[in-house]
């Protein structure tokens, strides 16, 4: 017991404060969207967390830790509250005929009987003609009369109110859409990928285009219903949502290309490339994720510093849900983070493990690395969608290396759409790439012996993640206890 006193009167770095608070921010936020409850509406609430910040900052000792992890708490309970609110309004509308207006959030998903939306920055018009402004999310199914929706188009709907689920606030089946306001130049960036899109489908046949673009700016819309079920089967669902290997590729390329000229050419090319694409592409939960992660580590390696792994995990996690703190329901959200665990800190362990300190081959590595995603992916596909596939490992040794030269190739052939000779030939190899692809994943999926069905749902499926945290908890433990060991023989 002494030890353990003495252990914890060691003074620490006053970084350890602020990543607690961090991590109390996020047990904070899942809390407080689990439990639908606010706890610190009152402004004396944000007065005790500057107290207790002071203290824990002024005193950095282990054993204030908890103070800065507590003060994290109530900023993440306290930042619900507009969403709490809002969530109890609509659900006390769930049923009436009510008029709202907001904007579309995503890509609408067009099909030949309906579109499909997200709709945010909600307003709800009452009977006096008042625009109350509320948080939320609505999944809206509409009639398509011909119109041409694009991305921040402000909408006015007047239909029945239904239940939400997930991440949506609400849902709108079958409204009666009343009005369409647009900005004079609308949403470059949507205009600019959908006219992109239409130069690829001209020299890609479907689907190999659908799942082209769907590699290089995640465009999902217009993807044939049974290939994303054999994406799913397979779980290479990943590989058509843009976010951290996309980018990881594009920033290479920009670093190749600029970091020629100069180290800070190289940074200011990566962050403009980032930009470019998080706009082309849009603010997804994933996205944004690996957004802020390209940019933070790019930023803090031209000045010579970097984070740990569990750090930076920490403080982006932190970051994406006070912007967004229903992220933590999002399924994009999970997995992106799930993935993103994998390759900073999982897959590391395992390389450890197995070949020490000596770097592994490249065969190697890529099982390694695939090993470890499923591992911490698997419980959340599992509670999901109710199946496992073990068939991912093959799929992404061939589909992972070939990905960026599938992009590169079908970047070419929309970019080339003035030079049709040239256009052509990058599209019949795009074609040939992509549907060696579709195979490989067609192939795996009819191997139903690889795909397990599990009920899902079942919330007790996440106690998979003890023996992974056990795996990743097990050396600092014992980096921990002879740490402690020797500042115990020093005092």
């Amino acid at each position: 017991m002494c030890r353990v006193l003495q252990y914890l009167r060691l003074s620490i770095h006053p970084s350890w404060q602020l990543y607690a608070g961090f991590v109390g921010i996020i047990f904070g936020v899942v809390f407080t969207v689990i439990s639908n409850r606010i706890l610190c509406m009152n402004w004396w609430w944000l007065v005790l967390v500057i107290f207790l910040l002071l203290c824990s900052l002024h005193w950095p000792r282990r054993y204030t830790l908890c103070l800065a992890f507590i003060a994290g708490l109530i900023v993440g309970n306290h930042r619900l509250a507009p969403e709490v609110t809002s969530q109890s309004i609509w659900q006390q509308l769930v049923g009436q005929e009510i008029t709202i207006m907001g904007k579309i959030k995503d890509d609408p998903d067009n099909s030949a009987s309906q579109i499909t939306l997200n709709l945010s920055q909600l307003q709800y018009i009452d009977d006096q003609n008042d625009r109350i402004n509320l948080a939320g999310t609505f999944y809206i199914k509409l009639n398509n009369s011909g119109l041409k929706l694009e991305r921040s188009d402000i909408l006015t709907l007047q239909g029945t109110l239904g239940a939400g689920f997930g991440t949506f606030a609400g849902t709108f089946y079958r409204p009666k859409l009343i009005g369409v306001s647009r900005a004079d130049t609308g949403d470059v960036f949507a205009r600019l990928k959908a006219d992109f899109a239409e130069q690829v489908r001209k020299f890609i046949p479907s689907p190999a285009a659908e799942l082209g673009l769907g590699y290089l700016v995640g465009l999902k819309a217009g993807l044939p219903d049974d290939l994303a079920d054999t994406l799913r089967a397979v779980g290479m669902t990943h590989v058509i949502v843009a976010s951290g290997a996309h980018l990881g590729i594009l920033v290479s390329a920009a670093r190749k290309i600029f970091g020629k000229l100069s180290k800070f050419s190289g940074l200011l090319g990566s962050l403009l490339l980032i930009s470019i694409f998080v706009f082309i592409v849009g603010f997804t939960p994933s996205m944004t994720r690996a957004a802020l992660v390209s940019s933070l580590s790019l930023s803090f390696g031209y000045f010579g510093r970097r984070f740990t792994p569990l750090r930076l995990l920490i403080f982006v996690a932190m970051l994406t849900l006070l912007i967004s703190p229903l992220n933590c329901l999002n399924l994009g959200w999970q997995l992106s983070f799930a993935s993103f665990t994998a390759l900073l800190l999982v897959a590391p362990r395992l390389q450890k493990f197995f070949y020490g300190g000596k770097k592994p081959p490249w065969l190697a590595n890529m099982i390694i690395t695939s090993l470890a995603t499923t591992i911490t992916c698997a419980p959340i596909l599992i509670y999901s969608f109710g199946t496992l596939s073990l068939l991912s490992f093959i799929a992404n040794l061939f589909i992972l290396p070939t990905l960026p030269y599938a992009m590169l190739l079908v970047f070419l052939t929309g970019a080339l759409g003035f030079a049709p000779l040239l256009a052509s030939f990058s599209g019949w190899l795009s074609t040939v790439l992509l549907r060696c692809h579709i195979w490989l994943v067609k192939f795996l999926s009819e191997k139903s012996m690889f795909i397990f069905e599990l009920p899902s749902g079942n919330i007790h499926i996440f106690w998979l993640y003890i023996p992974v945290i056990l795996i990743l908890c097990l050396p600092k433990v014992k980096r921990w206890r002879s740490h402690a060991h020797l500042k115990t023989r020093k005092l």
